[in-house]
């Protein structure tokens, strides 16, 4: 009965060990021209009587073997090159040997270096297969002349470079040039085809020599690979340790410690022994778990980089977790770590000292905390709240896949959408609904309806999901949890690194989706001034659904900067009313061409706005909306009045996608642009950087007048608008250019 033992090809039967290699190849016939009918050839096998019973022994000699037929069935397959003769084979042969060979040796004795010089080396190496590339592609043999030379020398032989055979030979030594480049832009980044030649060597020595030899050997170049700082056992492992092999297909018996060359052998049938690493003794107060041990030489040998971190303002759990887990942190605790340093203000070059910066570490808790939440909510639901860079590369391509799919009003509401629900069922529920309103909305047309009207039904019935922006936006932020790892050698890899979108893959996205750009208010503004806030229906005349429209799209300013304006904003300068836009008391402004002063406009000054500030200054309202509520997550009034705005326009069907509450912005922009003067005024009213020196350096030198002049070529139709302080003035109030009145209280 034959068996089949680990070691492939190898057999054992009665009479001994027999190794038996089945040919990867046919013979054909001597004739295959012959006529009548062929007989078919049937496949060989090579077997070979290893004549011993010994299974160390066995395993040595198939090593061996299988090492000379897989040289030799190379040589029959892949030399496949009938164009050469045999000694021009030989000198390829040895111009490979010779560039692999000196670079290996260049590098053995080069110096230390940082991962950015080998990078670059590795990118010289790319630049040198791209102009092998080239004369590849286009024939140029001068790149192989040189090193062909060179080879000839050493060989004897002389070349004669006018003939074909000089041709072909320079063509294929360019080849291997190019070959050459790629094997050294490997190595260069420290990636390695096959094992050294040594370690194979060691490895067959190990295995005929026994287990006492693997102890020896493994300790020998532990004493000189683990910082002194680890304790190196030189001799037996003590008691409560246990040696470790990374990485650990099956992690061999312990070891015994009484001297004696008695204990399971390195190799038995059915397991593996691949000492890749040398042997460490790791503390260990219970029996050992081969995935523990594991984790625990990773990060003796690349230990945790802390200094960076400021401990001391992290929570409690965090530090526990970086003082108990040099390797093995989960993916929660990760995506908590990174919060936190972001929240303090630390940017994302977490392998460089860096200070504190409390504004940008507002600005995180304000701008972008939710994607913390969204993070530790369904990246666990779908890889598991594991080890981070043990997490399944296939569950994070399932994750990818579904993200998209997520509805856009995932957490809203109690019932249908909320937070309770995991996102597979909210996927599964948004998938459901589609098909309901596809079909109800198909049941709803008239028998004669036509293609056009049917393909109308289906999108309508889509239910909104997440946006490209939105998809992308998540990926990198926790591609950026990873890459934080790693620069603390928390990690030894990330598996998230496949989250990266490039700039193609992000302008793909985008567009294989509806579009929803924003573009500028045309004549639909009108119906939206005819809806009922605009027409006398409010409570309070300071109604920020009235006027916060009419100030965005006649001065230009942004959505928060005009909801958060306090009757001490506005002023009087040389004739000319203005609004002061500044960071101050908790107000937010994009940037610091953002603090300006721009002139108001006179519809407003016409529709009532200095006496709406009159009316909040006898009052003493510190804000000029002061009924407004900011939202909960990012702490500004814009968070809770655009929802409030839409839901207004969606109620009285003023609605329309892409003409939000920044088009009436745009708009402005746009008016401002088309006129054919000087930029710098543009930037100043609008708070944009200016775009070029003069403009930089020397804005002090506009004046209020010059802004106001320009403001003022803005035209805007109100007439069909009711002043909320229609008590002062009954009636329509239209612009001053149209009636020449002037309202008075």
């Amino acid at each position: 009965m034959t068996t089949r033992a680990r070691i492939p090809y190898l057999e054992r039967r009665p009479q001994g060990f027999l190794y038996r290699r089945r040919v990867p190849f046919r013979a054909t016939p001597a004739d295959p021209a012959s006529e009548g009918p062929q007989k078919r050839i049937p496949e060989s096998f090579f077997r070979l009587s290893l004549r011993t019973h010994v299974a160390s022994e066995a395993r040595d000699l198939a090593m061996r073997l299988t090492a000379m037929f897989d040289l030799a069935f190379a040589l029959v397959t892949e030399r496949a090159m009938d164009h050469l003769r045999p000694d021009q084979i030989e000198m390829l042969e040895a111009l490979a040997r010779f560039q692999i060979a000196a670079h290996a040796a260049a590098r053995a004795v080069a110096p230390a270096r940082s991962e950015a010089a080998a990078r670059q080396a590795a990118a010289c190496e790319q630049a040198t297969q791209a102009v092998l590339r080239r004369a590849l592609a286009t024939g140029d043999r001068e790149l192989a002349r040189q090193p062909l030379r060179e080879v000839a020398a050493r060989l004897g032989v002389t070349l004669d470079e006018e003939t074909e055979d000089w041709n072909r030979l320079a063509f294929e030594a360019t080849r291997v040039l190019l070959d050459a480049s790629r094997v050294r832009e490997r190595q260069e980044l420290g990636e390695f085809d096959e094992p050294s030649p040594v370690f194979r060597s060691a490895r067959t020595r190990m295995d005929a020599a026994g287990r006492r030899t693997a102890l020896a050997w493994s300790l020998t170049v532990a004493s000189a690979a683990v910082p002194p700082a680890v304790p190196v056992t030189h001799s037996a492992p003590a008691a409560g340790s246990v040696p470790v092999y990374l990485p650990i297909p099956s992690v061999p018996e312990p070891l015994p410690n009484d001297g004696s060359d008695a204990g399971t052998p390195p190799c038995q049938e059915g397991r593996s022994y691949n000492p890749i690493e040398p042997a460490v003794a790791v503390p260990s107060a219970a029996p050992s778990d081969p995935g523990q041990d594991a984790l625990a030489l990773r990060a003796t040998v690349r230990p945790p980089k802390l200094g960076n971190l400021p401990l001391d303002r992290l929570s409690p759990s965090i530090r526990q977790v970086l003082r108990e887990k040099p390797r093995g942190i989960r993916l929660t605790e990760a995506v908590q770590l990174f919060d936190e340093l972001k929240s303090l203000g630390y940017g994302s070059e977490f392998g460089q000292l860096q200070a504190a910066d409390p504004v940008a570490g507002a600005n995180w808790v304000r701008d972008s905390r939710s994607k913390t939440r969204f993070a530790l909510q369904f990246w666990p639901e779908f890889v598991g709240d594991g080890s981070f860079e043990d997490i399944d590369a296939g569950a994070i391509r399932d994750a990818l896949e579904a993200l998209p799919r997520i509805p856009k009003k995932h957490g809203k509401g109690v019932q249908d959408w909320g937070s309770q629900h995991s996102f597979v069922d909210l996927i599964e529920r948004s998938d459901a609904w589609e098909e309901h309103m596809a079909a109800e909305k198909l049941d709803r047309l008239e028998a004669h309806a036509t293609e056009a009207d049917r393909e109308k039904a289906m999108h309508e019935g889509r239910e909104p999901r997440l946006r490209a922006e939105t998809v992308i936006k998540h990926r990198r932020h926790i591609k950026a949890v990873g890459e934080m790892l790693l620069a603390f050698q928390l990690v030894d890899v990330n598996p998230f690194e496949v989250c990266a979108v490039t700039g193609k893959q992000e302008k793909r996205m985008k567009m294989a989706e509806e579009s929803r750009s924003r573009t500028v208010w045309d004549d639909r503004i009108h119906d939206l001034f005819r809806s009922p806030v605009f027409q006398g229906n409010l409570d309070d005349p300071g109604e920020p659904l009235f006027w916060s429209p009419l100030i965005a799209r006649l001065m230009g300013l942004r959505e928060e900067e005009i909801l958060q304006l306090a009757p001490d904003d506005f002023g009087r300068d040389s004739g000319i009313d203005y609004v002061d836009i500044k960071r101050w008391q908790g107000n937010h402004v994009k940037s610091g061409s953002s603090e300006r002063r721009v002139p108001l406009h006179p519809t407003l000054i016409e529709l009532g706005l200095l006496k709406l500030v009159d009316l909040r200054r006898r009052e003493g309202q510190s804000r000029l909306f002061p009924n407004l509520k900011r939202g909960a997550v990012k702490g500004k009034f814009s968070e809770v009045f655009t929802k409030t705005f839409t839901r207004y326009r969606q109620e009285h069907d003023v609605y329309w996608p892409g003409l939000d509450f920044h088009a009436f912005r745009t708009t402005c922009n746009g008016d401002l642009m088309n006129q054919d003067k000087s930029d710098a005024v543009r930037c100043a009213i609008m708070g944009h950087e200016f775009q070029d020196e003069g403009g930089r350096s020397y804005s002090q030198g506009l004046g209020l007048r010059t802004l106001h002049e320009r403001l003022c070529d803005i035209k805007l139709d109100v007439s069909m608008i009711k002043s909320p302080f229609r008590s002062f003035c009954e009636g329509e109030i239209g612009p001053p250019h149209r009636n020449g009145l002037r309202v008075v209280a």
